[in-house]
């Protein structure tokens, strides 16, 4: 059973179409980030998988369960941005009514605030907040009733650089507890320490993709007889590129190390590292 199953989401505002037959599922445990420029469709899509946008067509599930089944709410949560929260209420007012919502306890709560500490400031009024407490808020109210499956929209926005290296720490412990998170973010450095697994969205549809290869780094090699050895990697979709070859190595370096070195010595070679923000620029043309 997937834990998400995305079939034929179409979604439009007027003539302009956000989502275009977008598939999608996610059949493990993991971390996988929703990753685009502004209004390309990222919380459009979080809505529709949270019922809280209708598509104009297409269906979605979730571990098994429409999403229009309220059941399946229970199981899942979704951390949206602030704007969800009232000004005239306190953080514990807003804790106790997700815990309500889903049957949690104060217990429940106790362990959700203690993920960030922000009990300090729970009684305060959300008007009385900084974007960051808002944000740590938002986090902790994701975790009151201890989900299975988690999105999460921006997480790290107005977070300073430690609440920052906390939530990840958080987020790749639920994933080794074998929960599911899905998540945007425009944080791309965060997105590479805690996934390979990254969706793009351009021009209304998703692209899924694996980018462990661009974390472990493109390779450049000047060999004497390039055009020869670039025959010998064609199953690296290897480039020639200014009299150096350009590759992924896929976790295999040393084997395109000797097929290089079957036509000759390799007389230099040089890595750039790369990752998701390579990638986004590849895709983006930025």
């Amino acid at each position: 059973m997937s834990i998400l199953d995305i079939k034929n989401i179409t979604k439009s505002f007027g003539k302009h179409t956000v989502l275009r037959d977008v598939n999608l599922t996610l059949d493990k445990p993991g971390i996988t980030a929703l990753v685009g420029p502004n209004g390309v469709g990222k919380t459009t899509l979080l809505n529709i998988i949270a019922n809280l946008l209708i598509p104009n067509k297409g269906s979605v599930a979730i571990m098994g369960k429409s999403n229009k089944n309220v059941e399946v709410f229970q199981d899942m949560s979704y951390m949206m941005d602030n704007r969800v929260l009232y000004d005239y209420l306190t953080g514990w007012d807003h804790m106790k009514y997700v815990a309500d919502t889903h049957k949690s306890t104060k217990e429940d709560i106790e362990r959700a605030c203690a993920y960030l500490n922000i009990t300090p400031f729970l009684n305060k009024k959300i008007s009385e907040y900084s974007l960051g407490m808002k944000q740590q808020l938002l986090f902790s109210m994701a975790l009151v009733n201890d989900p299975t499956f988690f999105m999460m929209d921006e997480p790290f926005n107005g977070l300073d650089p430690s609440t920052i290296i906390k939530v990840r720490k958080i987020l790749v412990d639920l994933k080794e507890q074998g929960k599911t998170i899905l998540l945007s973010s425009h944080n791309l450095a965060e997105v590479d320490q805690m996934t390979s697994e990254i969706i793009f969205i351009k021009d209304a549809k998703v692209w899924e993709e694996d980018i462990t290869g661009f974390k472990e780094g493109r390779y450049y090699f000047t060999v004497p007889k390039p055009e020869l050895a670039l025959a010998s990697l064609a199953d690296f979709s290897p480039r020639l590129e200014n009299g150096e070859i350009t590759v992924l190595p896929q976790g295999r370096l040393q084997e395109i190390i000797n097929r290089l070195t079957a036509h000759g010595e390799i007389t230099q070679i040089r890595r750039e590292e790369i990752g998701s923000e390579k990638r986004y620029q590849e895709i983006y043309g930025v």
